[in-house]
């Protein structure tokens, strides 16, 4: 699956309350129109037209585009969506993009809409420095940039036990496990006794 991040406030205001509420995310602007009836080219376009004769900056421009375009054609279906709201962040399951054109005013601005199953909320100081140092990228919106397995999103949204403490490194954690693991698989009794004690104490920290 992918994984991608979200920021809470959009257009000025927080809405991860409607979004855990209501069960969607919303990104991108109003005046465009439904974007499952673009193309690239046409999206363009419609920003273009959207910004008026002044327009804006080409960095800027650019960088538009590519976020609404991240929203509206790089997500799919069953990829992952964390919203962070600065202390919290909210992980879920993404579904398919949908426009209302109800919301597509300047008042509101939430017509750009994904369903959401929300999974679960976890507090930020809790995270991997790993998914911190994502979340924190600029952007309002982001690709994680590789695919993640259950077993990989599971490793992001922990911190590592004895890493909180600063006392060592991931790697040389997972290389302890690997040898208590093999101890397991010892022909001695007491051997794979103490190592079964020894990973059930870990997992408790």
């Amino acid at each position: 699956m992918q994984l991608y991040r979200m920021k809470a406030e959009f257009e000025g205001k927080n809405r991860m309350k409607e979004f855990l509420e209501d069960n969607y995310v919303c990104f991108g602007w109003h005046g465009i129109g439904d974007l499952e009836k673009l193309d690239m080219a046409g999206l363009a376009a419609k920003l273009a037209e959207a910004f008026g004769p002044a327009g804006l900056p080409e960095r800027e421009w650019s960088r538009r585009f590519e976020e609404l375009s991240l929203f509206a054609y790089g997500m799919r279906d069953g990829d992952y969506v964390i919203v962070d709201d600065g202390m919290r962040i909210h992980l879920g399951d993404v579904g398919d993009y949908y426009y209302l054109d109800l919301f597509d005013n300047a008042e509101d601005g939430s017509c750009h809409r994904r369903g959401v199953t929300w999974l679960r909320s976890l507090l930020r100081d809790d995270l991997h420095p790993e998914l911190l140092a994502f979340l924190e990228q600029d952007g309002e919106i982001g690709s994680f940039g590789r695919s993640v397995t259950e077993q990989e999103l599971e490793r992001l949204l922990a911190k590592p036990a004895l890493s909180r403490q600063g006392l060592i490194d991931e790697e040389t954690l997972r290389e302890a496990l690997d040898i208590l693991k093999a101890a397991m698989r010892s022909e001695d009794p007491e051997r794979r006794e103490r190592a079964a004690i020894a990973i059930l104490q870990a997992a408790r920290l």
